[in-house]
């Protein structure tokens, strides 16, 4: 029995698809940037820490604006 590629959404929905958009799915997320280790970004904080001190908090604006979408 031949299985059903499925791709879920970020909202929880199921699309069924073709082994051609498979493939196409398959070789764009191939052709994606990989994310950058957890390590590395520790790393990249802990050399800009206090870069940027000094200004409008931009961790504060970034809560408030979450805050404001939800």
């Amino acid at each position: 029995m031949l299985e059903v590629a499925r791709l879920i959404t970020p909202q929880g929905k199921t699309i069924e698809l073709s082994p051609e958009i498979y493939k196409q799915v398959q070789e764009l997320l191939a052709r994606q940037p990989k994310r950058t280790s957890r390590a590395r970004v520790d790393q990249i904080i802990r050399d800009t820490y206090g870069k940027y001190a000094g200004g409008d908090s931009l961790t504060q604006a970034l809560l408030s604006e979450r805050t404001a979408e939800a």
